[in-house]
């Protein structure tokens, strides 16, 4: 789940020099001033709001909604090769209006919005994290979301859709180039759409206009292809989508989130989020079960419960790493755990993306499972 894209394409609308940038690969470099409320507290005038439930349709809604300002396209997932081995992974292709529109022309020399994208490998075999960040004008072919050829793109980032019969439920390819890194996925649905919230209307505060469409495709069964320096290596395993859109803001006393996306061994998954205060208390909190059938439960900030248990220093910025979540009409416990100490990308706004390994108690069972988090905030 993302609330805005946490990318340098935030810093460079508010900079009005968007006519300069070209497809741009970025190095992780270390963080400036810039923090998440900061950037979160651009102007949204003349965008649309989510403040109503909608008919989420498909295709359509696969693709760009240019009359808001922030949406993104987000996988996550955890794949293993052949030997055992195993990696995390995160690939998020983001678009930030510059200007409302209700259909986007990226064909000419005018950009109305940005388009960038965030990529993190997790090796946890060698405990290397790759990661960097591309962005491009949503103009002139470098960045754009296409209808018509079934493709979203931010420089040499892509995500193409194959509808096939069903287009509720598409084969998705996803490529990311950077240098001497490649990652191809081939990611095809095992369940339906979850639309998160009320009918894929998802709150973040109690303040009315604060929300966002948002649904998921929460199991994929995923194929893939790493390669660094030339060396391939095949992985196979299961991936978590998001795709969300949005013209909302953190309220003032909101921090940053913690989110979770997590795949049980027994065909279920959790959502979970929660929106921080200043003093790093739960602001707000939501989520969502998924049943091996594909039918799901959305959960409310009553249902859930999150402790943290152990925290971790990682280049100077203490992150959780170690929690708990009580979800009460369950009557389950998920025990959660970093995979890997460092996994934060150290882009121009600093957070922790990472693999997590997973148990869920229910029933007196354990289930062990895997999934990710996402953590923001701490670094401000």
């Amino acid at each position: 789940m993302r609330l805005l894209a946490l990318s340098l394409t935030a810093l460079i609308i508010l900079s009005g020099v968007i006519l300069l940038i070209v497809d741009k690969s970025v190095e992780t470099g270390s963080s400036g001033d810039l923090t998440v409320a900061s950037v979160m507290a651009g102007d949204g005038s003349g965008f649309r709001k989510a403040d109503s439930v909608v008919d989420i349709s498909f295709p359509r809604d696969h693709f760009a909604h240019p009359e808001f300002r922030t949406e993104w396209w987000y996988f996550t997932g955890n794949l293993s090769s052949a030997d055992g081995k195993r990696f995390g992974y995160q690939v998020t292709i983001f678009r930030n209006g510059i200007y409302p529109l209700k259909n986007e022309d990226t064909t000419g020399i005018s950009a109305s919005a940005v388009y960038s994208a965030h990529i993190g490998v997790s090796d946890l075999s060698t405990g290397e994290f790759h990661s960097f960040e591309s962005f491009a004008r949503g103009s002139e072919g470098l960045g754009g979301s296409d209808p018509v050829n079934s493709v979203v793109y931010a420089g040499s980032v892509s995500l193409k859709y194959d509808f096939g019969a069903d287009p509720s439920r598409p084969k998705m390819t996803v490529l990311a180039i950077k240098n001497n890194i490649k990652l191809e996925l081939e990611l095809h649905p095992q369940k339906g759409p979850v639309l998160q919230g009320d009918k894929g209307l998802s709150r973040k505060s109690n303040k009315e206009g604060n929300a966002s469409y948002y649904y998921s495709f929460t199991r994929l069964k995923t194929d893939a292809v790493f390669s660094v320096n030339g060396v391939q290596k095949q992985l196979t395993g299961y991936s978590w989508m998001d795709r969300e859109w949005s013209t909302s803001a953190l309220d003032e006393d909101q921090k940053g989130w913690d989110w979770f996306a997590l795949h049980l061994d027994d065909q279920t998954e959790l959502m979970y989020l929660r929106l921080r205060d200043r003093e790093g208390n739960t602001n707000f909190q939501k989520g969502s079960f998924v049943s091996k059938d594909g039918s799901y439960t959305v959960l409310k900030g009553d249902d859930l419960k999150l402790t943290t248990l152990s925290f971790t220093n990682v280049d100077g910025i203490k992150y959780p790493s170690e929690w708990s979540i009580e979800v009460l009409p369950l009557s389950a416990r998920y025990s959660i755990k970093t995979a890997m100490k460092d996994q934060e990308h150290k882009f121009s706004i600093r957070y922790y993306e990472g693999a997590v390994d997973a148990e869920k108690t229910e029933k007196g069972a354990k289930i062990p499972g895997k999934g990710y988090v996402e953590l923001t905030g701490y670094a401000d």
